[in-house]
């Protein structure tokens, strides 16, 4: 069998590296992403945190008979689990 590409002294690889085919992003555009990814950064810490703060609500009224820990298994796991999301939102870009 011959070779579908003809290998031949004018012959030479396609370039498919990632930095010839990126193209550069001027200042204001970086400076964009490096703000949206710390933006991203703060709303996912903030997620963590509440869901922590959630967590630890639940586990000192577990052993409560007399309250119930229904708001904060609810509220703000949901809460924390938004903010988790928006931050990845803003992390990946849309």
């Amino acid at each position: 069998m011959e070779p579908i590409r003809p290998i031949g002294q004018g012959y030479s690889p396609p370039d498919t590296s990632f930095d010839s085919n990126t193209p550069e992003l001027d200042a204001s555009a970086k400076e964009k992403t490096q703000r949206l990814l710390q933006r991203g950064l703060t709303w996912i810490a903030a997620g963590v945190a509440i869901m922590g703060l959630s967590f630890a609500i639940q586990f000192l009224l577990f052993q409560s008979d007399d309250r119930s820990f229904i708001v904060p298994m609810y509220v703000l796991t949901s809460l924390g689990a938004l903010c988790v999301l928006k931050g990845m939102i803003d992390i990946v870009g849309f």
